[in-house]
């Protein structure tokens, strides 16, 4: 996730950023999955070591920050079998970023380096966002997320199955964008192989379409023309990686030595994002 970094003297202009995700801390989620977790919904031994794993990553980020970081545990590796989303309801992730309220301060108060969540799905949940243009207000954004949200289908006759979808707003700076805030339809695709990024794509299209035909109305069919894709959609992007990606490396580098290069390489652009050298 994107954060915004102030430097000691308070001139931040060089690191402000454009928009900024919900987050909890200076690290969100820590995700660890046994890859036979897909296939097999119970403990089993591998199950059981990646929740073992995930409470000891837990521990010593806790002892390793002196409290200052406050830890939360889903899935097998929390004691109650808790669901990240339900988990996640618990954190100051929807008052944070361009959710924020007047009460914005709360987490950084509480706990100097904020919250992480640490747990083990039983999916591989990839992740797909769509940010709108200033052209979209709030209410149209949230007609986009009902037409994407998996829990529509059985009582709307619409979504994509397994896909769970939130309506952000981003901060902006007018005069880089021409508005201050505009909107981000955030999905969690909870099934990819079921409700794909392809299949996103297709009602998205389908959502232009309807938005198209609606303003037609108010200005005539003449301009129909000028509101193509670019109008309505600044960027559609993946987050993260994908299970094919992941299995991918995990078949292919099977030595240590490519594992400490690539750990060292994470460490190194992780500090220059930070500003160390």
């Amino acid at each position: 996730n994107e954060i915004e970094l102030k430097n000691n003297n308070n001139n931040d202009a060089s690191n402000k950023l454009e928009a900024r995700h919900p987050f909890v801390g200076l690290v969100d989620h820590v995700s660890v999955m046994s890859i036979t977790s897909q296939e097999i919904r119970t403990t089993t031994p591998t199950t059981a070591a990646a929740a073992s794993a995930a409470r000891q990553i837990g521990s010593q980020i806790d002892q390793s920050n002196s409290n200052s970081i406050k830890i939360h545990y889903y899935g097998m590796a929390c004691p109650n079998n808790t669901p990240l989303a339900t988990v996640r309801r618990k954190t100051s992730f929807f008052n944070s970023g361009g959710a924020h309220d007047n009460n914005e301060n709360q987490q950084q108060q509480l706990y100097e380096k904020g919250e992480c969540t640490i747990g083990t799905p039983l999916e591989f949940v990839e992740n797909y966002n769509i940010r709108l243009t200033p052209n979209v207000d709030f209410g149209t954004a949230k007609t986009l997320t009902q037409v994407l949200r998996g829990r529509n289908i059985a009582t709307k006759g619409m979504g994509v199955s397994g896909v769970e979808a939130l309506t952000l707003p981003y901060i902006r700076h007018a005069a880089d964008h021409g508005g201050n805030v505009v909107y981000e339809v955030a999905c969690n695709l909870l099934e990819p192989k079921i409700g794909s990024v392809e299949m996103i794509e297709v009602e998205l299209e389908k959502w232009i379409q309807q938005q198209k035909q609606q303003l037609s109305k108010y200005d005539g069919d003449d301009t129909n023309d000028q509101y193509d894709r670019d109008y309505f959609v600044e960027e559609a992007y993946r987050v993260g990686t994908t299970e094919e990606q992941c299995l991918s490396v995990l078949k292919n580098a099977d030595e240590d030595e490519y594992w400490m290069r690539y750990d060292q390489q994470v460490f190194s652009r992780f500090n220059e994002f930070l500003g160390y050298k």
